[in-house]
């Protein structure tokens, strides 16, 4: 600005002005700031304590069996089931004790091999349990209760497995088949249940 003498006159920026430009400036660096924020990468969040913790695996499911539990520890494999009570059954051939699968147990028998008749072997297993032993072959042909024990049969068309729950810490099997191709004339399973209920007699107490 001029004056009448023609020289020129500055005007200071007043106090109130400075002031402005100092709000101006740090609302500038701030606005930055906030940018600069969106523009960055969130912060992962904090990991939650109370992080409900993994379930534990599954047990073996409650026995049904009403019955007080056998001991699975015979001496003699062939007094499961005596000579008389397999006798009664129709067995016809001496009794003989053996192995099957590597589990020691009995065998009786009616006719010989080839003939028409069937071979039944009996054992108890202390190795596994009853309910391992049905859930790993599917679902049984045949399900009931022989003197308070449960049972599972397993058709094979040429003879049947059967499983009766006797213990925790055990079963008792029965595995019959026929001795020939020939039909034997009997319920295969029904046959197993039998031999099943007689050995359930014999078994030792828990």
């Amino acid at each position: 600005m001029r004056g009448r003498t023609g020289s020129t006159i500055r005007i200071r920026p007043t106090v109130l002005e400075g002031n402005l430009r100092k709000g101006l400036a740090a609302g500038a660096v701030l606005a930055s700031l906030l940018l600069a924020g969106c523009g960055g990468q969130a912060s992962p969040p904090a990991e939650s304590t109370d992080a409900s913790t993994p379930s534990a695996p599954t047990s073996e499911p409650r026995s049904a069996r009403t019955a007080p539990a056998k001991s699975v520890e015979v001496a003699d494999k062939c007094s499961i089931v005596t000579e008389q009570q397999s006798t009664a059954l129709g067995a016809d051939q001496p009794a003989r004790e053996r192995e099957s699968d590597g589990k020691p147990g009995c065998t009786y028998q009616k006719g010989k091999a080839g003939t028409t008749g069937w071979g039944a072997f009996v054992a108890v297993d202390g190795g596994s349990t009853f309910s391992a032993e049905v859930g790993r072959r599917g679902e049984p042909t045949k399900r009931g209760e022989v003197a308070g024990y449960p049972v599972a049969g397993f058709d094979s068309g040429r003879g049947c497995v059967l499983f009766a729950d006797v213990s925790d810490q055990g079963y008792l099997l029965v595995n019959i088949l026929r001795t020939s191709t020939a039909d034997p004339g009997i319920d295969m399973c029904q046959q197993a249940e039998q031999f099943a209920a007689a050995a359930i007699q014999n078994l030792p107490s828990a």
